[in-house]
């Protein structure tokens, strides 16, 4: 399977890597990538691939992941197998998503602590982000006052932290698991990230790396999503 570079380092910007496989002619697998794949609710990653023969330049468009490998959508097509290639992120989408995504867990951590509530879902695109969550009824009161606490977390600018733990030692710890619908069994190691001094959860996405990158967290609105669910847009300035 290909290194999922950003895993570890969500900051990196371009990379060299080699081309494994390609399928129809535009669904390029790496040996390593950078590139973030759809998934977790959170939007994928593009750029550019350069093949570095002739120095043709690939846009990649998609990036998802299937059958256990990340997969990028390139276009023009033309790229084969043992092609040497440079990787090169759209930035500054990467780093949008980046906040939005550290917003989200800003906004599940608050809410937990302060009123108990769980995250059953999101959505995070360049636009605007969305949370679900398992509140009662519709209570703008207790969003509001959410989003104003997140606000002052953030000005406290708390760091950013990655790290891994074996299921056995997460077990140990359920607060690590923010989602109403619980954590997967079958995953041997978990990746962490952890607002430090505050929250920590289990998670495979791309974050800044301290709080105060992430802006202001405006909120949009709220909407009934079922007799429990209550669903929150936001937006990072």
């Amino acid at each position: 399977m290909a290194k999922a570079l950003y895993m570890d380092d969500s900051y990196l910007k371009e990379i060299d890597a080699k081309v494994v496989s390609v399928n129809n002619g535009k669904f390029v697998v790496l040996d390593q990538t950078i590139f973030f794949p759809k998934g977790g609710g959170v939007e994928w990653d593009t750029g550019v691939m350069i093949r570095k023969s002739d120095k043709k330049e690939f846009k990649v468009i998609f990036t998802g992941k299937f059958d256990g490998k990340i997969s990028h959508q390139i276009e023009p097509s033309g790229l084969v197998e043992g092609d040497e290639i440079f990787c090169k992120l759209d930035w500054d989408r990467r780093y949008l998503l980046m906040r939005y995504h550290t917003a989200a867990h800003v906004l599940s951590g608050v809410f937990n602590k302060e009123f108990n509530l769980m995250m059953t879902g999101n959505q995070l695109t360049t636009e605007k982000g969305r949370i679900d969550m398992n509140m009662e009824s519709m209570d703008l009161e207790i969003i509001k006052t959410g989003f104003q606490k997140s606000n002052e977390l953030i000005s406290n600018d708390l760091s950013v932290e990655i790290y891994y733990k074996t299921m056995g030692e997460a077990k140990k710890n359920e607060s690590l698991f923010k989602l109403a619908i619980g954590f997967p069994h079958n995953i041997k190691e978990l990746r962490i990230v952890d607002i430090k001094g505050y929250d920590a959860q289990a998670d495979g996405g791309c974050h800044v790396k301290s709080l105060k990158e992430i802006g202001k967290i405006e909120f949009i609105n709220a909407v009934n999503k079922g007799a429990k669910n209550r669903r929150i847009y936001f937006r990072v300035e």
